[in-house]
């Protein structure tokens, strides 16, 4: 059987949950950060009209809302 005093016990325990409330931390912003990347891509604005909608489609250009030209989606990199 092991031996264990009570300082270490305790020393276990608070190492435990500070062990277990670091995981939860790195989960936790883990999950934060593809929820910003994928709303980031859903959020698009007209570079023409300026209007801002939502889009939920898994198009590349979706269709303005408000005067129906395509629009891209993110950042543009096609000039550089």
């Amino acid at each position: 059987m092991i031996e264990i005093n009570f300082e270490e016990f305790s020393l276990f325990i608070v190492s435990g949950c500070v062990l277990v409330m670091g995981l939860l931390l790195l989960v936790h912003s883990i999950r934060s950060r593809s929820y910003r990347r994928k709303r980031f891509y859903q959020v698009v604005q007209c570079p023409v009209c300026g209007e801002v909608f939502d889009d939920r489609s898994s198009e590349k250009m979706p269709e303005c809302k408000g005067c129906g030209r395509k629009t891209i989606r993110g950042y543009d990199k096609s000039l550089g």
